[in-house]
């Protein structure tokens, strides 16, 4: 799998996608700070995003606030 060389939103093209740790369960993924477009950790971003850092935490019931992810440098 290669990854993605460029922290450039491949969705929007606009936006920096960033690596996180979600500390409520200790899962890591890597989302766009304008579109919110969310891959896990090791996906390819080159492959179109399935979900949004909204809907991932909806679906795991955790709060939408950003407070509850660590930035990974």
């Amino acid at each position: 799998m290669e990854s993605n060389e460029s922290n450039e939103c491949t969705e929007c093209d606009y936006g920096t996608v960033a690596r996180y740790r979600v500390t409520a369960t200790q899962e890591i993924v890597q989302f766009c700070d304008e579109c919110e477009a969310l891959w896990d950790a090791e996906e390819d971003r080159t492959s179109p995003s399935v979900t949004t850092i909204e809907q991932f935490l909806t679906v795991r019931g955790l709060p939408l606030l950003r407070s509850g992810l660590v930035p990974l440098l």
